[in-house]
């Protein structure tokens, strides 16, 4: 009896630590580190990457992403992504449910190139309301010019009315710069 309580004990502390959540920490200089964040205290966040901790500095770190498995299999099932061509730039978008009628213009003058993923809210009548650049995916040789242009021409996306849809609708525009 003891031996199979013993193993149930061991299988569920297997269970409970191999489904973590997954986190992934987005750095000033633009790397990504996947893991899991487990504390902040002061100035330092220990993040736990291929099992060992690392200590990284708070003012180092753009952003983190929580990643939910759940919500992301059923966004990649409702989701697809939709491409068009603006001048020389391609540009593609993720909204569920809805159609971009007004596309972003992104102006020349840059020599920059990468790929800018830019988080998206609208609201029911298809407003931009808000527009973070830096997602994952994004890919710069500059980001701080780059996010700038990235989020100005996002800003100014127009989708399809919806009088039925949620107040906001989160989605994503990825801006490819030459």
């Amino acid at each position: 009896m003891s031996q199979t309580l013993t193993s149930f004990f061991l299988f569920s502390f297997f269970l409970i630590t191999s489904a973590s959540a997954q986190h992934t920490v987005i750095m000033k200089d633009g790397t990504q580190k996947n893991g899991e964040v487990k504390s902040i205290s002061g100035p330092t966040l220990t993040f736990f990457t291929n099992g060992r901790p690392l200590d990284v500095l708070v003012s180092d770190v753009r952003t983190i992403h929580f990643y939910d498995e759940n919500k992301a299999a059923a966004a990649s099932a409702t989701n697809l992504r939709k491409t068009f061509k603006e001048g020389f730039k391609d540009i593609e978008y993720e909204m569920e449910a809805r159609r971009m009628i007004k596309f972003p213009k992104i102006g020349l003058g840059t020599k920059d190139e990468g790929v800018v993923v830019v988080d998206v809210t609208i609201d029911k009548y298809g407003n931009v309301i808000s527009a973070d650049p830096g997602a994952p995916g994004t890919k710069t040789t500059d980001d701080k010019y780059l996010f700038v242009k990235a989020k100005s021409a996002c800003q100014q996306a127009k989708f399809d009315n919806d009088p039925t849809a949620p107040l906001s609708t989160r989605g994503k525009i990825y801006v490819t710069f030459p």
